[in-house]
Formats: structure tokens, sequence, C-alpha cells
């Protein structure tokens, strides 16, 4: 419980938002920047041969999202300790069509292995990985338009001297590989976005040794809300179990969590959280009314977790706008088909901070503000007369909460506020202690004194760090 929270920049989130939109993004596009200057040595060279196989001016190419983000990336491909040259570029004259072109230095010249004309115009994103299963790595490119639309694919394999492109028939929204049936080589696996009359689905393409060409292996159904995704990330759920967690993002701003693993015992693809169903509905139990939590290693134990969103405690009276959203963080148990809660927070993503709660505040308090404040309270939660009765929060959340009509508002425990670091120079508040100061803002609590309905539960600031996580720092 008093582990500290594996830090998520907020910055990542929001860049997760624009980038993991994959080939049905569209806005600005910075990946047109024209030839570099003239350079020397092993660069120079690259350049010439680039220049010669454009025919004269070119544009290089940069990869919209991945971990690969140049326009030129050096990687050993077939292992023998001497880098290759992977180019993106686009002849500026009577061409429209991305390039990649494959160079590598034989005894002091380099020389080109391949260059491949793709499909479309723009690169979106590139993997490298090892997906025959030699011990050598492919190229894995994903093609995209600066329209819009579905991603294509070309797998490049490098040889001793020359270089052979597979091409992949399959279009798709997202993708990465990964060693989901831990057979010692990645699989290719797409993520498409639901069409008109088409479901979405997700797909685990492999190599075949023996034709040397790629396959698709296994296939299964995806959320036919999701209109983006947020966030693909391949990880553990078991010790034993990995797989893909799959945050994705309706039109209407909800989100939900989905987990695509390979079932040994089915051989084949599962995604049982997109399977679940409730009075005969399916029902997607991660199902959420903001993006700003997604799966991640919350506590550093090696294990992804999911998050579910909850209404904390609140009288029926009340604005509920004004009440906070718990964030629960579970593992999924494979075995059982469940959530199991590992741990429990408040969130302020706007201003990049959690709150984990105390063990021993669990089921006793309650939070206002966050979500349109720049501040926090938590309050002890008088529940002696509430009523319990679950329903359907009347939020939009497509989460469950439940109503406490008969409670109340107890005594204070904690306020967190925000300041901008002028207001703070400006108008210093003595009821405040600072914290935190990041960039701009200064973070800042209150701490009320002890009473008797808070004795034993009461916040203090050297406990403070135990639950106060930063994650913007």
């Amino acid at each position: 419980m008093k582990k500290r929270i594996k830090t998520v920049t907020a910055a990542l989130l929001v860049l997760a938002l624009l980038l993991l939109n994959g080939c049905a993004s569209g806005g600005f596009d910075n990946s047109n920047l024209l030839r570099p200057p003239k350079t020397s040595g092993d660069k120079a060279k690259i350049q010439e041969i680039i220049g010669q196989k454009a025919g004269g001016e070119y544009i290089l190419k940069y990869p919209r999202s991945g971990s690969y983000r140049s326009a030129v990336i050096y990687e050993d491909l077939d292992g023998d300790k001497i880098s290759e040259a992977i180019v993106f570029y686009r002849p500026s004259v009577n061409e429209e069509t991305a390039h990649i072109l494959i160079i590598k230095n034989f005894a002091g010249n380099w020389k080109e292995m391949g260059d491949y004309t793709s499909r479309n115009t723009d690169v979106d994103k590139v993997e490298i990985g090892d997906i025959t299963g030699d011990g050598k790595k492919e190229v894995i490119v994903g093609w995209s338009n600066s329209s819009g639309g579905s991603c294509t694919m070309s797998i490049y394999v490098a040889g001793r001297r020359t270089t052979a492109e597979l091409k992949i028939e399959d279009t798709f929204n997202q993708f990465l590989i990964a060693d989901m049936t831990d057979e010692g080589k990645n699989s290719i696996m797409l993520f498409s976005l639901a069409e008109p009359n088409v479901d979405a689905n997700a797909k685990m393409l492999q190599y075949n040794s023996d034709t040397k060409t790629i396959f698709t292996r296994s296939s299964v159904l995806m959320s036919n809300s999701a209109n983006s995704y947020i966030n693909l990330n391949f990880g553990r759920a078991t010790k034993k179990q990995t797989g893909v967690f799959i945050d994705t993002l309706s039109i209407g701003g909800q989100s939900e969590t989905q987990f695509v693993f390979w079932d040994k015992s089915k051989a084949g693809l599962s995604n049982p959280l997109n399977e679940q169903k409730r009075n005969n509905e399916a029902i997607n139990p991660t199902l959420r009314n903001s993006s700003d939590a997604i799966c991640t290693d919350i506590d550093s134990d090696g294990l992804t977790e999911i998050p579910t969103l909850t209404l904390m405690p609140y009288n029926a009276s009340e604005n509920i706008n004004l009440v906070a959203f718990k964030t629960t963080w579970n593992s999924y148990n494979t075995k059982k088909n469940t959530l199991d809660p590992v741990l429990e927070t408040v969130s302020d993503m706007k201003n990049g901070y959690y709150f984990i709660i105390p063990d021993e505040w669990k089921d006793r308090i309650t939070a206002r503000g966050s979500r349109y404040s720049d501040s926090v309270t938590f309050y002890l939660w008088n529940k002696e007369t509430e009523s319990n009765a679950d329903r359907a929060d009347n939020s939009g959340s497509g989460s469950t909460v439940s109503v406490n009509s008969g409670g109340t508002i107890g005594d204070r425990l904690l306020t967190i506020q925000v300041f901008t670091a002028q207001e703070w120079t400006d108008s210093p508040n003595k009821d405040y202690i600072e914290i935190g100061d990041y960039g701009e803002s200064v973070y800042a609590v209150n701490i009320p004194n002890e009473t008797k309905n808070i004795k034993g539960i009461a916040m203090s600031l050297n406990k403070l760090p135990q639950y106060f996580v930063m994650t913007n720092k």
C-alpha cells in the first residue's frame, strides 16, 4: 500500500492522445523536413546515396509515433556488429510516395542494400525486432497518408548484402510487436477501429519460416465504441501471463481498457474484458468517463494495473460535479476473469499528481474538487444512516457508485491546493504549507488540527510524502 506510484509524466498522457490515434490522426504534420545541410564523412556519403536514389532533391520523412522518431535510424540488423542506416525520404520532384532506403558500410564504402517505394505518403511508425526467429532484426514499418485513413505495412528482412520486402495486405490503425506466444520470436499485432459494417479487431501476424511469408495466426474482436487508441502497452497481468493492454477513447469521451493475450488452452487470442455481460448485455467493467488514467505498472511490481473510476461517496442532494473520482488500480486475474483492486488514488491529472488513499482512510472518507478546480479536499464520511443503494451514476461515466443519500460530510482531513507561482508570491497564504514547486506551479497543503472524530487517521506533514506523488517532475 505504501509503495510509491511509478512516475508517469502528464505530458506523456497528453501526447498519447495525439500520437496513438495512429493512421486516423490528422492535424499538424511535422514529418516533412528538407534535406539537411551538407556534412562530411559517413553522413556525407549517406546523403550522396539518398540524393542519387531520389534523382536530386529530397525530403526526409520522420515517423509520427513510436520509439524510432528519426528519418535516419542506425541499427545492426544482421548481428555482424556493423549498423545499417535506415533512411526514410521522398523525392521532392514528381513523386508523392515515401521511400525506405537501407544502406550499409562494406569495408569503408557505404552501399545500398535496398530501396523500396511505399504505398503511402508518410511514415506512421517504425518497430525493429526479430520477427523471423533467427536471432536477427527486421524493420517493420507502418505507412500512412497525411489525409488520414488506415495504415499499410511492409517488413524488411536484411541479408548479407541485400534486403527483401514482405508486404502486408491488411490495413490497420495501430500496431506493435511482441512475443505474444512465448515462442522466442515477435508477433506483429495489428489493431483496427470499427468502420461501417466492419467490426474493430486485433490480429496477430507471424512469420512462416518454410514459406518465408507473413500469415494471420489469430484474431479477436475489439470494442466497436473505440474511436481512437490512447495507449498500447505490452506487459504482464500475472507473473506467467503477458498480453497487450489497450486503452481506447470513444466519440463521447469515455475510455475503456481491453486486454488481448494468447490463450494457450484455446490456441488463439482472447479479449475477455470485451466479452463480459451484465443482464445479457455486453459491458466492459473498465468503462470510465475520463482518459486521464491509463494502464501502467502503478506500484512498480512488474505487473500492469488497469484503472477504474468511481465517484466518492456523496449525498443525493449535492452537486455531483463537485464530487471527486476515486481511481482504483486493479490487477487482472486471468483465472477468474476479474479485476482485483491493488491501490486506490485520487488523481488530478490537470495539475499532475496522485494522492494514494491511506489504508486507514478506505471506506471512511470522501473528497470534493480536482475535476473543475485546482484543489481537492478530503473529508471524513459519516455513513451511519447511508442507504447503501447501488445504482449507475448520472454523470455519464458508465461507472457504478454508491449513492449515500443518508450520509453526510464530516470533519476535514486534508486540502491540496495548486497555486500559480505568481499567486503564491503575491498572496502568500499562511494557512498552506508548500510541498513542491515545479515550473510555474506551487503545490501546497492545509492540514487541520486533529479532532476527536479523526483521531488515529489524521494526516500529518511527515506522513504526506508516502501518499502525495507528483507525475510531472
